[in-house]
């Protein structure tokens, strides 16, 4: 998300743990080759990044496509004095107006006192955007939550859906973590948005042939966050991140979309 909000226009201050391993570094060194502030990135022993290769295969005159995927995440957690320090850092840049994008994978750093300081904040007045692949329920008083259908369904009882209980999962779940806004992502589908106890539904954006859904989730929770941010409804944050998540599909790889790009397609390819 970090890379995304960059690339909008915005300037993100990610805050979070890395390790000693190289690949921490790696990390670094790629957020300050964005002009990203890392002043924010806790360093702590115990703690590895995760880290996904990708294995592509393809001959020369042909595009390559991914095979498999491998998952790498470190077995310990940052550390109660890493777990203090990210909590007291999140608190003190957010203070009472702020915005807050959660991005949890399950790699161990979304702790449940972490949360619990998240839900705090947001009770007092922080926008919290979450995207939480295992622990959505655990958050409260939330702008909105982005979920798709498939983490949606399981979360609210519902392990068989339909096409019309998209709107129901967004009401559940928003009860759920007391929230007044929920938008539940469908892919070829589009979104479902809860704002105001009222549902609205926004088709899919581009075409269907879909060159790779990376990055996707989070295109549209980082498009969401920043538009929250600059004051935008929950429904018109929506429709701007089903925009750009309509256009990073179309892109290999985990890219991201530009406000050029966004522009462009408002304007209905006119630049």
């Amino acid at each position: 998300p970090v890379m995304n909000l960059r690339d909008l226009g915005a300037d993100p201050v990610p805050v979070s743990v890395a390790g000693n391993d190289a690949y921490s570094e790696i990390l670094v060194d790629m957020l300050r080759s964005k002009g990203i502030d890392s002043a924010n990135i806790i360093k702590s022993k115990c703690y590895r990044v995760p880290v996904k290769t990708r294995v592509m295969a393809g001959s020369v005159h042909t595009v390559k496509q991914q095979v498999v995927r491998i998952d790498r995440y470190g077995s310990n957690p940052p550390g109660k004095e890493a777990e203090s320090e990210l909590i007291g850092r999140l608190l003190d840049l957010c203070g009472s107006k702020g915005t807050l994008l959660v991005s949890d994978y399950g790699g161990g750093i979304i702790t449940d006192r972490v949360i619990r300081a998240v839900n705090e904040a947001a009770k007092k007045g922080v926008k919290v955007i979450v995207d939480s692949r295992y622990a959505l329920k655990k958050f409260r008083h939330i702008a909105t939550a982005t979920p798709n259908e498939t983490e949606a369904g399981p979360l609210v009882g519902m392990e068989e859906y339909g096409e019309e209980d998209a709107a129901k999962m967004a009401r559940l779940l928003a009860s759920a973590v007391k929230s007044k806004g929920m938008i539940i992502t469908r892919g070829s589908r589009g979104m479902v948005v809860l704002e105001k106890k009222q549902i609205r539904r926004i088709p899919a954006f581009g075409g269907d042939e879909i060159v790779d859904v990376s990055g996707a989730g989070d295109t549209v929770s980082s498009i969401v966050a920043a538009a929250l941010s600059c004051g935008a409804s929950l429904y018109d944050a929506a429709f701007l991140a089903n925009i750009g998540g309509g256009i990073v599909v179309m892109k290999r790889g985990a890219a991201t979309v530009t406000a050029k790009e966004l522009k462009k397609a408002l304007n209905n390819g006119k630049a």
